[in-house]
């Protein structure tokens, strides 16, 4: 498999980050739904606290990694099957995503700092607070955390949608772009 990204399929490193942050995401909304139905004495509580914001972080990070390495690989050419209305809802969704893969995890820090609990990533270390005790930063920070919670889930089922229909209706193996896996089918890419 290729590290940067080939004529019809995307290279190692653009699939590392697109599952190893889909998947974070996905172990974060679970975590956070387990977290928050936690009874405040519970003892674990705090270390699901501190799990859920430093898995944050590290999103945080490898978005920025993910951006980077986006701008400056090609993508691979788009099916020809693919209209232009379809290619431009596409690159809607990826960019509405990178904004969310920014915007959930620091919506999420300025939460936590403007609470006044900061948090020590993954027990190690104590992030830095520059927001200070707020709560109308809270309260901002509270909000934007869970709209943007819903938009994402929108965005994913619309980009899981869209390369499903791609790839079943036209039969042009779209979805295999993304395998981990090199498919069969694509074995001259």
């Amino acid at each position: 498999m290729p590290f940067t990204n080939v004529q019809k399929r995307f290279g190692s490193m653009a699939k590392l980050f697109h599952w190893t942050i889909s998947l974070l995401f996905l172990f974060q909304f679970g975590i956070a739904f387990v977290m928050t139905e936690m009874e405040k004495e519970d003892p674990y509580r705090e270390v699901f606290f501190m799990l859920h914001k430093s898995v944050g972080v590290t999103i945080l990070v490898l978005a920025l990694f993910r951006i980077l390495w986006r701008r400056l690989t090609p993508l691979p050419d788009w099916p020809e099957t693919m209209t232009e209305f379809d290619k431009k809802l596409f690159l809607f969704i990826e960019w509405g995503l990178y904004l969310f893969m920014f915007l959930m995890p620091m919506s999420g820090y300025v939460l936590t700092m403007a609470e006044g609990d900061g948090f020590k990533f993954f027990g190690l270390f104590a992030m830095p607070d520059v927001v200070g005790k707020s709560e109308v930063l809270e309260e901002i920070g509270e909000f934007l955390h869970k709209i943007t919670g819903f938009l994402i889930v929108g965005l994913v089922g619309s980009h899981i949608a869209l390369v499903l229909r791609q790839h079943f209706n036209f039969k042009d193996d779209f979805l295999c772009r993304m395998f981990l896996f090199k498919h069969e089918k694509s074995q001259k890419d």
